[in-house]
């Protein structure tokens, strides 16, 4: 008797911990990444647009074996005058449903942290945004609707990290074809 009662609790906790457990892999893998991203643009002085792309193709493997979402990535140059003026995009690719875009014009103004800013220095930094929609599997503890870059729309946690990155070598990541 006292198992029927106390059986459906105890699957109850284990689900819960395995479904925590998997959402802070994804986010950490999320982070992670995201860091990854940076640090692999960051060390070129100049990139193109498909290795751009090659670098975000390898960061959504990072996040294997989590399949029920593609993360979407964003990765901006963003040209920071050292005098407080408005930060400006040098160029900018998103990669969403393994298709890749233009979100941020070039030469369109920014917001950046002002913690970012160093007075009477110009500085150039790459800003990595990764987003992904988790969708755990057992979705009706859920109440959060999220919609996935895949086209899908479930109950989940949306998870979206955001990373800067200094440039290594010379002064700016030059996208020749961005």
């Amino acid at each position: 008797m006292e198992f029927a009662l106390i059986a459906p609790v105890m699957i109850l906790l284990l689900l819960g911990s395995v479904e925590v457990t998997n959402g802070i892999d994804v986010n950490r893998k999320l982070a992670r990444s995201g860091s990854m991203v940076a640090d692999l643009v960051t060390q070129q002085q100049s990139v193109t647009k498909d290795q751009i792309n090659n670098i975000m193709e390898i960061a959504g493997l990072t996040l294997l074996p989590y399949q029920r979402d593609l993360p979407q990535i964003t990765v901006t140059s963003i040209n920071v005058p050292g005098d407080g003026s408005s930060a400006t995009v040098a160029w900018s690719q998103r990669r969403v449903n393994q298709s890749v875009t233009t979100p941020y014009a070039k030469g369109s103004t920014i917001a950046i942290d002002p913690n970012l800013r160093v007075a009477g220095t110009n500085i150039t930094f790459v800003r990595v945004e990764t987003n992904i929609a988790y969708l755990p599997l057992i979705a009706w503890t859920m109440q959060n609707p999220v919609n996935t870059s895949i086209g899908t729309s479930g109950k989940g946690i949306p998870m979206a990290k955001t990373i800067y990155g200094r440039v290594r070598q010379g002064t700016a990541v030059a996208c020749s074809n961005c």
